[in-house]
């Protein structure tokens, strides 16, 4: 059988209406209950409705996007064979958290009072250290990390956040080190597009939230992994509940490796990839990472049986 990944999304895959065609059935209607009493609002109203501001909010979307990927997640494995197993986990950056509630690391429960706290503690960096990020395209890694190096100076930080794809790599820090990257970078003849985010992520700015997280992350009882994790912070397979703990921490302030990650999959057998929950982000990186494998999207029943159908095939044969 063909060797497959579950690939989370993470901030930014929101939008008004999503999960609508994921909540239909018990299961759905089941876990999205479950989080609304958790995390003490009504879930399924905010993604239906929205309205699109409150949605996009940091403490908001991410409870939304873990909660609906790990609905898709659950939902697809219902429909499958028992002993049919993902080779691997793994997330982009909030998309990691929802990995490790599929992997059995943590429940589901204590997962989304994590990931609550989680954007709770990055917006609160946010408003104490400012800052922005912004997209570099058409650049491999040694000439952003050269522009970002050039920045960096006495109280103007400045890394790179996320690589993401070939030719796309997201900087994140101080507004005025960011901006001035992106002037560097269009006369150098590269193309900038600045991030509408409410402040740089995945960057030394965000120390602060990193060390509240340690602490929630040790409230919270951990299992070691069923499924091998492909965390963000190195590209690297994990199961040990203490090495993961180390990595989500550490994500907070440092680059997110989601193309080593997809890479060092595919080099290890992977030919499908499953991406549940909202969107087709992580599908459209995929593909610019390696065209070979099949890459599915699930946001609805429908995806879901389709999905079922294949990976049934694959058993069957």
């Amino acid at each position: 059988m063909k060797k497959f990944a579950f690939v989370f999304p993470g901030q930014g895959a929101q939008y008004v209406g999503m999960g609508e065609g994921l909540l239909y059935s018990s299961c759905g209607q089941d876990i999205i209950q479950r989080a609304s009493d958790v995390i003490g609002f009504d879930l399924k109203e905010l993604c239906i409705n929205g309205p699109l501001e409150t949605l996009t909010r940091t403490e908001n979307s991410q409870v939304a996007l873990y909660t609906l990927g790990y609905i898709a997640y659950a939902l697809c494995k219902n429909e499958l064979p028992c002993d049919c197993e993902p080779s691997y986990v793994a997330g982009l950056s909030l998309g990691e958290f929802t990995a490790l509630a599929a992997a059995g690391v943590y429940t589901f429960e204590d997962g989304l009072r994590l990931v609550q706290k989680r954007g709770r503690y990055m917006m609160e960096s946010c408003e104490a250290n400012p800052g922005t990020m912004a997209c570099v395209m058409g650049a491999d890694r040694k000439v952003v990390q050269s522009l970002v190096d050039s920045q960096i100076s006495d109280g103007k930080l400045i890394a790179m956040a996320n690589l993401n794809c070939p030719g796309q790599i997201v900087v994140s820090g101080h507004h005025e080190a960011v901006d001035a990257l992106c002037v560097q970078a269009e006369a150098d003849g590269l193309r900038v597009a600045r991030l509408n985010v409410s402040g740089a992520f995945h960057s030394p700015l965000m120390e602060s939230a990193r060390v509240k997280l340690a602490d929630a992350v040790n409230d919270i009882p951990f299992n070691d992994a069923r499924i091998p994790v492909i965390t963000n912070c190195d590209a690297k397979e994990k199961r040990s509940a203490q090495s993961i703990k180390d990595a989500i921490i550490k994500q907070m302030v440092s680059s997110v490796y989601f193309e080593d990650s997809v890479q060092y999959m595919i080099a290890n057998g992977v030919e499908l990839f499953i991406e549940p929950g909202c969107g087709k982000v992580l599908k459209g990186l995929i593909r610019r990472i390696d065209r070979n494998p099949v890459c599915n999207t699930v946001e609805s029943q429908q995806d879901v049986e389709s999905v079922a159908a294949l990976l049934c095939e694959e058993v069957a044969q």
